[in-house]
């Protein structure tokens, strides 16, 4: 073994055989096999080195530490573990064995497909509620210009069909949309204004018109502001299957939320409810409970929208 300092040191090759010895001996110098002075004498140095080290002060490691440092293994091991087989599926490509789905990914799958449409579904649902109601309420904006130009050509008439039409009162065999024919004949709107686009099943009369009583017709902005269109009147398709529904019934057209109505003024309205005014139901004549034939308003400011 050599004494002398060196920035390397490195064993000889004798140190390094009588080390590999004592190794196998257990570090004992007497159970060498027939050692040589010289085997000896380097074994007995050896031994008083590791001597030293075993003088040498060392707090024995800490328990947590060693708990530590054998996860931090364990935890290496199975990184090489898992990338080895990710490897080994890759190699294998498509014409290797395909991989099984499991249960708990099936699951885990399915779970994030129900999350997703369950933000999903009632955000399409709403975006398309709005766009049936811009639809709406931009159809009704539409006949308003209409009417607006119809007035004004006929000296703020609103459109009939013809002069005391229906006056001996409403009967389910009436067809009140009739009386929006001159806006359709002479091109102050078209026929696709006179649908709701969210009506059921409806190419057309989507819309219920002011029942038309000669005595007490409105005019278009002049006179006292009255709803003269609106949605489909649920209570005239009802009567018509033989059928009783609630007075306070909303339109079809909106899925039961409510309906929009137009004014005289021209001014457009969502009503939650079909009640204008002082208690005003615009789907029944004034003091009427259940429609019946022969039913019409006998007041100027009474609202029957009725298609």
């Amino acid at each position: 073994m050599t004494n002398e300092f060196s920035p390397s040191p490195e064993l000889s090759p004798d140190d390094q055989r009588v080390l590999d010895a004592l190794v196998d001996a257990g570090f004992d110098p007497d159970v060498l096999e027939a050692p040589s002075p010289a085997v000896r004498d380097r074994a007995a140095a050896a031994s008083s080195l590791f001597e030293l080290l075993e003088d040498y002060p060392v707090e024995d490691a800490d328990d947590t530490l060693i708990h530590a440092t054998l996860a931090r293994i364990d935890r290496l091991e199975d990184g090489h573990a898992a990338r080895m087989k990710f490897d080994n599926e890759a190699a294998q490509g498509e014409t290797g064995p395909r991989r099984r789905v499991r249960l708990p990914d099936f699951i885990s799958v399915a779970a994030v497909i129900l999350i997703g449409a369950s933000v999903v579904w009632p955000l399409t649902s709403h975006l398309r509620r709005q766009s049936i109601d811009n639809g709406c309420n931009s159809n009704l904006q539409q006949i308003a210009l209409g009417f607006s130009q119809y007035a004004l050509d006929n000296n703020g008439a609103m459109p009939t069909a013809r002069t005391g039409l229906f006056s001996a009162g409403w009967t389910p065999d009436t067809h009140n949309v009739i009386n929006l024919n001159p806006l359709l004949e002479k091109d102050y709107c078209q026929q696709g204004h006179l649908h709701c686009p969210g009506s059921e099943g409806l190419l057309s009369g989507s819309y219920s018109y002011q029942f038309q009583v000669k005595k007490h017709q409105a005019r278009w902005s002049t006179g006292p502001i009255t709803v003269v269109l609106g949605d489909r009147n649920p209570i005239i398709d009802a009567v018509r299957r033989g059928q009783v529904i609630a007075a306070q019934t909303v339109s079809i057209n909106h899925g039961g939320r409510g309906q929009f109505v137009l004014s005289s003024d021209g001014e457009t309205a969502w009503l939650p409810l079909p009640i204008v005014g002082t208690n005003d139901n615009i789907w029944l004549p004034g003091g009427v409970i259940f429609l019946r034939a022969g039913d019409r308003p006998t007041d100027p400011a009474d609202v029957f929208l009725a298609h």
